[in-house]
């Protein structure tokens, strides 16, 4: 600071001095007061160019932990829904193991079995569902198909955290079902009775096959490919007057159709004046009335014939004293036509099921006729070639598995298949438990994440406080301070402006 001398007035050092003082007190109250009115230590980068840059970093860094700390957020929000699916998968797959215990039971039959495999066929769709429909942002949660799923949950590049989704839940992948896209018939071997099998959509009145285990069993078939096979029902007695039921040659066009049929007594008592009808038990339709009249006349060598004398292909031996016919009563036998055989559809009991007795389909039963090398409609999804006359053999059996087009075939049609249904049900639980368990580890870890960077940005915070923000008390004083030294510096710089006039008296 300069020294004063009074005594040279061209320049005034005491007021310049003042002055100077004036003006650092002013700078110095003008920059608390800034602080006091911003509430910041630098309010401009040369306040503290340093203090700046590093609390410039620290502020990047606090807004990045906030960041962070909303993005584990999401990202637990987001593993909540994941999980909420997941938890209702485990129900769902629980409910589908108790109903196959249910199924292992044999106290169920066949159709009880099948509604539970259609609710089993449902409860798959109900997986696929939670699988399409378990989404956040649009995109699918328990579908690896869209990769991992990455969250940023740190400040700077590659901080992230990964959940490592799991393999496809769908019902597929989980074994759960078969896609199923059109009828299936899948036969185990072709037996010498049958030349094979095949799967058709053609349906008659009878419902389509549930899915299941089947078999075609051949039951009889006729004498040879030119005489047909007449049996006796063991429930009906042989007419009186009569010894035998044979099979004659067949003769033409009016050979029985195969079917059980009725013969009944109708009049007279004596072969030269006894009539009889023929009645077909399976067809109603039968020689238009379901019935044939034949009487005496044409009965020839033993053999019923037709008017036309065309032999029908059975034959009634009478005994010895034929007056003991009588009007009305009547036997059941089993005819199966030259070339032709029987068989029946089986469960996976082997009890006989409803099939169409003929191509048409409108006439339904437990068993069915066929011709050598015909194949037969069953009217229920499903048809059968039968094989050559010569080697078609009673007992043969022709096993094959039956799947409905469904998305979600699910087959607990047996005990065994039931059982092992459990164990696949089993598995499937530990696969979906498992990306479960997975998932509540990794938001447990995203919750000790959340509370350590919680901590880092309160830390953070309060040291871009202490670098940026002003002491507002320390300011106060600071501000009251220079307030007083600026009126003080007032004073004294009007007092050095009147100094000079004391020179004044030497000039009197």
């Amino acid at each position: 600071m300069a020294n004063v001398d009074v005594t040279r007035i061209a320049s005034n050092i005491g007021a310049l001095n003042a002055l100077n003082s004036l003006q650092n007190i002013n700078a110095k109250l003008a920059l608390h007061q800034t602080r006091l009115s911003t509430g910041k230590r630098i309010n401009s980068a040369q306040d503290d160019p340093a203090g700046l840059t590093i609390a410039t970093k620290m502020l990047a860094r606090s807004e990045g932990l906030k960041v962070s700390l909303d993005n584990i957020s999401d990202a637990k929000n987001m593993l909540s829904v994941a999980e909420g699916g997941l938890s209702k998968m485990t129900d769902i797959i629980v409910s589908m193991r108790s109903k196959a215990e249910q199924a292992a039971s044999d106290t169920l039959g066949t159709s009880e079995r099948a509604a539970i495999q259609d609710q089993l066929s449902a409860y798959a769709q109900q997986i696929q569902d939670l699988v399409d429909q378990t989404k956040w942002n649009g995109v699918k949660l328990l579908d690896n198909t869209s990769g991992n799923k990455v969250f940023q949950t740190g400040v700077d590049e590659g901080e992230t955290t990964t959940w490592s989704l799991p393999n496809k839940l769908d019902p597929t992948t989980l074994n759960l079902s078969d896609v199923v896209s059109a009828d299936t018939a899948t036969f185990v071997d072709v037996s010498d009775s049958f030349s094979g099998g095949t799967t058709s959509s053609q349906l008659g009145s009878m419902s389509e096959l549930t899915t299941g285990d089947y078999s075609f069993e051949i039951l009889d078939k006729a004498v040879s490919t030119t005489q047909g096979k007449a049996t006796l029902d063991t429930t009906s007695s042989l007419l009186s007057g009569t010894n035998a039921l044979g099979t004659s040659v067949n003769a033409g066009a009016t050979e029985l159709t195969s079917g059980r049929y009725n013969i009944k007594i109708t009049a007279a008592t004596s072969t030269t004046s006894t009539s009889y009808i023929v009645t077909n038990l399976d067809d109603s339709s039968w020689n238009t009335t379901g019935s044939m009249t034949v009487t005496a006349a044409n009965i020839s060598a033993g053999n019923l014939v037709n008017g036309a004398a065309a032999a029908l292909g059975v034959s009634l031996t009478f005994g010895t004293d034929p007056s003991g016919l009588v009007a009305g009563q009547s036997m059941n036998f089993e005819y199966i036509a030259k070339n032709e055989a029987k068989f029946e559809l089986n469960d996976a009991a082997g009890s006989a099921t409803q099939i169409a007795r003929n191509a048409a389909g409108s006439i339904s039963g437990l068993h069915s006729y066929k011709a050598a090398a015909g194949t037969f409609q069953t009217g229920r999804g499903v048809s059968i070639t039968m094989g050559a006359f010569a080697n078609m053999s009673a007992g043969e059996t022709e096993r094959f598995t039956y799947q409905q087009a469904n998305n979600f075939s699910v087959d607990v049609s047996t005990t065994i298949k039931a059982g092992a249904y459990m164990t696949t049900a089993n598995y499937a639980l530990d696969k979906v438990t498992s990306a479960l368990s997975g998932l509540g580890s990794l938001m447990a870890r995203l919750s000790f994440k959340e509370e350590a960077i919680s901590t880092a940005q309160v830390n953070v915070e309060g040291a871009y406080n202490r670098i940026m923000n002003a002491n507002m008390a320390e300011e106060q004083v600071n501000a009251s301070k220079y307030t007083i030294l600026q009126q003080t510096a007032t004073a004294m710089l009007a007092q050095a402006n009147a100094a000079p006039q004391s020179l004044l008296a030497l000039f009197r």
